[in-house]
């Protein structure tokens, strides 16, 4: 069987795009070398956040205004619950990036959010402690993304719409001959008119003669049960996706209590890794580091460590995306490079891939996503 579409990697990324084409009536063929959604790459740990305005560049909202739309028009076709609403708090000194930039998006696109002191953020969340000159953004809509329900469900619908899916299957090669795409993998040989490869940190790898500027980056998540006198206004019901910046580059975060205990990790910041070298033990180091600032800005939730988890940022030198045909081979479409931020626009980006594997001209302009600049000597980084 000759397939329309070959993509190999199917992590959130993958798994949107094989869904948006299987809806589309596309022959296509999804491979993984595990069976996801699972613990090795970048897409587990049981929440993402997902928020509407966007500090890093606003010319995301578009995008995650149609990704807000494309969950839940997946949990209604479905009957999954995939997205919790919590509001989205975000803190920081007033002049601070993650504060200004979520206010310049918020106005920008008419996005309802409150701008809160110290004072208005303890009475509303009493577990959450702030430096004594920060302030809070509060976006009402910002919510959590249940990820392995996520992967599960585009998984399973892009079944149903007639996609085939091989798994525990590592892809050995690609080529392309003549028209055709070839991939083989460790179990037999498949042909396609055209291949997505969105394989996350395995990119740089299938990719190899590109010399992408991809950083794979380690990430710990860690889980810690708060306190008892805590555990309810720790619950979704009562307490947001929080984050904090508490210094010029120092990032961290916190997830609502979900049953598995609160979620704490840094963004960004990890050890420069790779799939095959990346520790994947939890030493006392990773703990101390968020112990730390738990005792500084959520003491009821530093307690016991009840479970933890490593993944992978797979950064792009400017943290945008990589969604671009490949230079030389047309018929190869990358997707990549989604820097610890790209979770939440899966079914999004995936139509935007199916619209240019149609040969339709995508709904939003996918510029920024360009190979192009990473290939610019001033792009790129040390790998």
């Amino acid at each position: 069987m000759v397939f329309d579409v070959i993509v190999v990697g199917l992590g959130v990324m993958g798994s949107g795009v094989v869904y948006q084409l299987a809806r589309r009536g596309f022959r296509v063929l999804g491979i993984d070398q595990f069976h996801p959604p699972h613990t090795y790459g970048s897409s587990h740990g049981y929440g993402r956040a997902i928020r509407l305005a966007y500090e890093q560049d606003s010319r995301y909202v578009q995008y995650v205004r149609r990704a807000y739309e494309a969950w839940q028009e997946l949990e209604c076709s479905t009957g999954s619950r995939l997205m919790i609403n919590t509001g989205l708090l975000i803190m920081g000194e007033p002049e601070a990036p993650i504060i200004q930039g979520g206010r310049q998006s918020a106005d920008m696109y008419g996005i309802a959010y409150d701008l809160l002191d110290r004072r208005a953020i303890r009475d509303r969340w009493p577990a959450l402690h702030m430096d004594d000159e920060m302030c809070g953004f509060y976006e009402p809509t910002g919510a959590v993304l249940r990820v392995e329900p996520c992967i599960e469900t585009l998984l399973k619908a892009a079944k149903t719409g007639g996609a085939l899916l091989r798994l525990n299957e590592p892809v050995r090669s690609w080529s392309v001959v003549g028209k055709e795409v070839h991939v083989r993998t460790n179990q037999g040989d498949y042909v396609a008119a055209r291949l997505v490869i969105s394989a996350g940190a395995w990119c740089k790898e299938l990719l190899p003669k590109l010399q992408l500027p991809l950083k794979v980056e380690r990430q710990v998540q860690l889980w810690f049960q708060p306190d008892s006198d805590s555990a309810d206004w720790l619950s979704p019901q009562c307490f947001p996706y929080a984050a904090w910046q508490y210094d010029e580059d120092g990032h961290f975060y916190a997830f609502p209590d979900f049953g598995h205990g609160v979620k704490v990790a840094h963004h960004r910041g990890g050890q420069m890794t790779s799939p095959q070298t990346i520790q994947r033990d939890v030493d006392d180091q990773d703990v101390q580091s968020i112990r730390t600032l738990l005792k500084r800005y959520l003491p009821s939730v530093n307690g016991p460590l009840k479970s933890h988890a490593v993944c992978m940022y797979t950064n792009t030198p400017d943290l945008n995306f990589l969604i671009d045909e490949h230079p030389d081979f047309p018929e190869v479409l990358i997707v990549g490079g989604f820097s610890g931020h790209g979770f939440k626009f899966a079914p999004a980006i995936g139509e935007s891939v199916a619209d240019l594997l149609s040969g339709q001209q995508p709904d939003t302009a996918l510029e920024m996503f360009k190979i192009q600049r990473l290939q610019d000597k001033k792009m790129r980084h040390d790998v």
